[in-house]
C-alpha cells in the first residue's frame, strides 16, 4: 500500500515536530488530534495552541484531513515568524526607552485642586467608555488566540454594562464558553494518548 502522506507534508515546506493522534471506534469512526510546532520555539505562547480535532469516518478523513491541517499549519508558520518579529520588537523598544528617555517631573497641586474630594461614582463620558470597551475586547481577542479562554471569559464586558452591545456579548460569550469546552476535551484526547 502506498500513500502520498508524507510526501504531502514534505511539500509544506515547515519543517517542525508533528503531533498525531489516532482513536478510532468499533463503529469506523475516528478521532485525530494534529499538531504542529517548530523544532525550536521556545516562545510561551506557542505552548498554548490547541490541535485540530478532526472526527469522521474513513472516507471523511482521507477526503479532508490533510486539507484541514495544512490550514493549521499554514497558518502557524505564520504565527510563529510574527511571535519571533514581536519578540525583537518589544527588545528593541525596551532597550530605547531605557536609553533615552526620561522621566517627565510631577506637576505640583494647588491648593485649590488638593482640596477637591470626588464624592459618588465617577462620571464616565461616552467616549471614555467606548475606549474601555474596545480595549477590553481588543483584550479579549488576544486571549482567545492564545487560547487562554477562561481568563477571556473573565474580563469580556458585561451586558449589563453595554446593553447596545448585547448581542455580540453574548455571541463572543457563547464562542469563547465553546473553545473553553473543545480546549478541555482536546487536552484530556492528548493526555489519553
Amino acid at each position: 500500500m502506498k500513500t502520498n502522506f508524507f510526501e504531502n507534508i514534505a511539500n509544506l515546506n515547515a519543517p517542525g515536530i508533528w503531533t498525531i493522534g489516532i482513536q478510532n471506534d468499533e463503529n469506523g469512526n475516528f478521532t485525530v488530534s494534529a499538531l504542529y510546532a517548530p523544532f525550536k520555539s521556545n516562545e510561551p505562547a506557542t505552548k498554548m495552541i490547541a490541535p485540530l480535532i478532526h472526527r469522521g469516518t474513513v472516507t471523511d478523513m482521507d477526503e479532508g484531513f490533510f486539507d484541514a491541517t495544512v490550514t493549521q499549519v499554514e497558518a502557524l508558520k505564520g504565527l510563529y515568524s510574527n511571535i519571533k518579529a514581536l519578540t525583537a520588537s518589544v527588545d528593541t523598544a525596551k532597550k530605547k526607552l531605557g536609553q533615552g528617555s526620561k522621566p517627565q517631573p510631577v506637576k505640583a497641586k494647588t491648593n485649590e485642586e488638593a482640596n477637591e474630594i470626588e464624592v459618588g461614582e465617577p462620571k464616565v463620558s461616552a467616549e471614555d467608555k467606548k475606549r474601555a470597551y474596545t480595549d477590553a475586547i481588543r483584550k479579549v481577542v488576544e486571549l482567545n488566540d492564545a487560547c487562554k479562554y477562561e481568563d477571556a471569559l473573565n474580563i469580556l464586558p458585561l451586558v449589563a454594562d453595554y446593553p447596545e452591545k448585547k448581542e455580540e456579548l453574548e455571541k463572543r460569550r457563547t464562542d469563547l464558553e465553546r473553545k473553553k469546552v473543545q480546549y478541555a476535551q482536546a487536552l484530556t484526547l492528548f493526555n489519553e494518548a
